[in-house]
């Protein structure tokens, strides 16, 4: 789990554990797409609204969240490219009233404008954004035939199936076999260009739920998709390194395809944890300098500024938060390990906290 979903999921919590009473807590989710002044306009009329309740404990604890978000949202040029979401409270403890006052810019993209008012903050939306993804998006391609698919679990959905002509491979000789062989190589090329322009628009609407990309059916034909087929940054990033083979390219294919996508699927989301662990024990083993692991070394040496990458262990996250946050100021890279995984268990053997080391 990266570190920004982490803290989101410590945040979370926090933010669970508190309970109000009647309309003391308020929830606002603002999404990237609405306009900032409209959302500032949307605040005072329900701050002038709020004078028509009736119980004066709750027409206070209300007007004193809304009069603290506004105050906020008057200071903000612009809506984060994310949104933001605003937690704001009045938490009765022991007689007297402490005002929670939380402002989260998610990791993920705001989907819809909300505002609650309630003895609890409304999480749904944020935890949606720390469960793990669990979309994987099969791509089978050969020389003018593509056929994409949604692997879920266990369930393959076939989503697109299309045939794109290019002409076949000539017997002919000379100067016209070369130019034959050159116009197959334009359409090849136009044919790629097509299905990267396909995905693209396809995919990119609903990035933050693809856990990966899986490319299979004919392994040089999806190679050069990849390298001539215009496919967006944002999407090359999650196309698995494995492209699979495959010999029929159409709904059968995604089937024959399915075994080896969802070992894939079960690894996406700890690959960046296991590559890490992977290459820390390796320097171990080798016996070079460059890593280090213990809470008083690693300490030691993040604050020489050593550290390249931090690991630590979910279950020891709290006992290290300080040190983690530290981290930052050093450039450094922080992965949190699953406890669910073997990579996990064995950083928990070294204490749960691990790194590997700039020199």
């Amino acid at each position: 789990m990266s570190i920004e979903k982490m803290r989101l999921r410590k945040k979370i919590e926090e933010l669970k554990a508190l309970q109000g009473r009647h309309s003391s807590f308020t929830t606002i989710y603002i999404p990237p797409t609405k306009s900032l002044t409209d959302v500032i306009n949307f605040v005072r009329q329900e701050l002038s609204g709020a004078d028509n309740i009736k119980s004066k404990t709750n027409r206070k604890n209300v007007a004193d969240n809304l009069t603290a978000i506004l105050s906020e949202l008057t200071k903000m040029r612009e809506i984060p490219p994310t949104g933001v979401a605003f937690f704001f409270g009045i938490l009765e403890e022991g007689g007297s009233n402490r005002e929670i006052r939380e402002i989260i810019v998610p990791p993920s993209p705001i989907s819809q404008f909300v505002y609650i008012c309630g003895r609890e903050f409304v999480l749904d939306e944020l935890e949606e954004m720390i469960k793990p993804k669990s979309l994987v998006v099969v791509v089978l391609i050969e020389g003018g035939k593509v056929t994409v698919g949604y692997l879920r679990g266990k369930h393959m959905e076939l989503v697109r199936d299309e045939d794109y002509y290019i002409i076949g491979k000539t017997r002919a000789g000379g100067q016209s076999a070369r130019r034959y062989e050159r116009i197959r190589d334009e359409r090849m090329h136009e044919f790629f260009k097509h299905v990267g322009k396909m995905l693209n628009e396809m995919l990119l609407d609903q990035l933050d739920s693809i856990d990966a990309i899986v490319l299979g059916g004919n392994t040089i034909r999806a190679q050069e998709f990849l390298e001539q087929g215009g496919l967006d940054y944002r999407l090359r990033e999650k196309v698995a390194d494995k492209i699979i083979p495959v010999s029929v390219v159409d709904e059968t294919g995604l089937y024959q395809a399915m075994k080896e996508a969802s070992r894939i699927l079960k690894e996406t989301e700890i690959y960046a944890e296991r590559k890490a662990w992977d290459a820390f024990m390796a320097d171990l083993m080798k016996g070079k300098q460059n890593v280090a692991y213990g809470a008083d070394e690693v300490t030691e040496a993040l604050r020489a500024g050593r550290v390249d990458t931090l690991m630590v262990s979910e279950d020891v996250y709290d006992n290290y938060s300080n040190i983690i946050e530290e981290a930052s100021q050093y450039g450094t890279d922080v992965l949190v390990f699953s406890n669910q995984t073997e990579s996990g268990a064995q950083l928990k053997s070294f204490g749960g906290i691990a790194a590997r080391l700039r020199w």
